[in-house]
């Protein structure tokens, strides 16, 4: 697990894009989907405050979209690969359904309870691990999400590497493919 301490103009941010997001849901009705007792403001925030931590621990530019009904299931392009930044304080990697895990990574980050200006990385998963390892969840009644538990998340400080290692393997396949493509017409 990594610490993240954010700095005022960060913290800023955070809380101005959340205003913005719940402003715009509430001139148009929309609600964020229920799977916690926060409201709606505090969720934004949290959702903020998790992306921004994650956009400088990649250093990645904080570049906020505001999507009233959902970001698609992506936060992020990083790489090359997709990153979804998910903010909770129940210790899971959660999503309201399993077809909304649809990324190609996903980063479980929490706020601190005891000092607002940090955040903790927690962990990473993969798509195909978070589908094959995923629970049933029911923090509120009747109310179903699905999530991978941070003790089951990969390390942060492990994902630089897994996705250079996942491109080269992939580098290699297609050339080995290209290569094998290229005999075969040689040899017709």
């Amino acid at each position: 697990m990594e610490t993240v301490a954010l700095t005022s103009p960060e913290m800023y941010a955070a809380k101005a894009v959340a205003f913005q997001i719940q402003l715009g849901k509430e001139k148009t009705g929309i609600h964020n989907g229920r799977i916690c007792t926060r409201d709606d403001l505090a969720i934004n925030l949290e959702g903020q405050l998790g992306e921004i931590a994650v956009c400088k621990y990649l250093h990645i530019n904080y570049c906020p979209n505001i999507h009233l009904s959902g970001d698609g299931g992506v936060d992020y392009n990083y790489r090359g690969v997709s990153l979804q930044v998910k903010s909770t304080q129940t210790n899971y990697l959660l999503f309201q359904k399993k077809e909304r895990m649809t990324c190609d990574y996903a980063i479980l980050a929490t706020s601190s309870r005891d000092k607002p200006n940090l955040v903790f990385l927690r962990g990473w998963t993969d798509h195909k691990t978070w589908h094959e390892k995923c629970e049933e969840k029911e923090f509120i009644e009747g109310v179903k999400s699905f999530g991978l538990h941070a003790d089951k998340l990969n390390p942060i400080e492990e994902l630089n590497e897994v996705i250079t290692n996942a491109k080269r393997k992939n580098k290699t396949n297609t050339s080995n493919a290209a290569s094998k493509r290229s005999t075969k017409k040689t040899s017709n």
